[in-house]
């Protein structure tokens, strides 16, 4: 008990606590809380986030969103990884497109789509596009690795599709997708927050600190950016524990 409680001091409190204390003397040090507020203020204006109504409404339809892209971006990151690799034609055509996805910078893709997409389906968009290459990438990791030995095995005696895919691809296959899903959230997640500020979404965390940018209310910015983090922080543990469910 006494080593668990060391653990989460050191692990976590302290770091906290560095870090805090960093930025509350900074802001005393700057004493300009248009520019950089204090903790009081950040937490101050945090309080009057939650007060309101509108928030949680913001903060479920950015969630869905975010949600949304995600599912459409690994279900088609998978199926497309799948094809490709039993395509060379298809994989040959796919690949240059998904090389041009990762090296695109997201702001320039939301800039580009934003006059043909309403804010909604731009940011679902955005939060795919930075998604699906991530799990094409992974998935296509995790065909490769499967046993060629293995795999003859499985021919040889016949095995149906579903029992070859639930007793050799699956197993290899979600050793490479996991992770892929875990990194691809935190990505989903901020892509979607800079497509709601830039295409001003409506009912969103993005048109929450847009507002506040215009009306000098740097407190509430922050207070915003608190509620992405802890929501970002949130969206992993989460996404880790379905999967430890998912293995046992």
């Amino acid at each position: 008990m006494q080593n668990k409680l060391v653990t989460i001091l050191k692990k976590y409190v302290f770091p906290a606590a560095f870090w805090l204390g960093i930025w509350q003397i900074a802001s005393t040090a700057v004493n300009r809380e248009f520019l950089l507020p204090g903790i009081p203020a950040t937490l101050n204006a945090l309080a009057d986030l939650l007060a309101d109504q509108g928030f949680y409404i913001a903060v479920a339809l950015s969630a869905l969103r975010v949600a949304l892209g995600l599912l459409l971006g690994t279900i088609f990151g998978i199926i497309l990884a799948f094809v490709c690799r039993k395509s060379d034609l298809l994989d040959s055509l796919f690949s240059p497109a998904i090389t041009v996805i990762k090296s695109t910078p997201v702001a320039s893709f939301i800039l580009l789509l934003w006059v043909l997409m309403s804010g909604d389906a731009l940011s679902v968009f955005i939060g795919f596009l930075m998604v699906m290459p991530i799990i094409y990438q992974n998935v296509s990791q995790g065909i490769s690795a499967i046993d060629p030995q293995l795999d003859e095995v499985c021919r040889v005696f016949s095995f149906s599709f579903s029992k070859r895919l639930r007793l050799l691809v699956l197993p290899t296959v979600k050793k490479y997708l996991y992770p892929a899903i875990i990194t691809a959230s935190g990505l989903a997640w901020k892509a979607e927050i800079a497509a709601e500020v830039i295409a001003y979404t409506k009912n969103s965390i993005g048109q929450g600190i847009n507002d506040a940018k215009y009306n000098m209310e740097t407190p509430t910015v922050f207070a915003w950016t608190l509620v992405i983090v802890l929501l970002s922080v949130l969206l992993e543990k989460c996404t880790r524990s379905l999967f430890r469910r998912t293995q046992r």
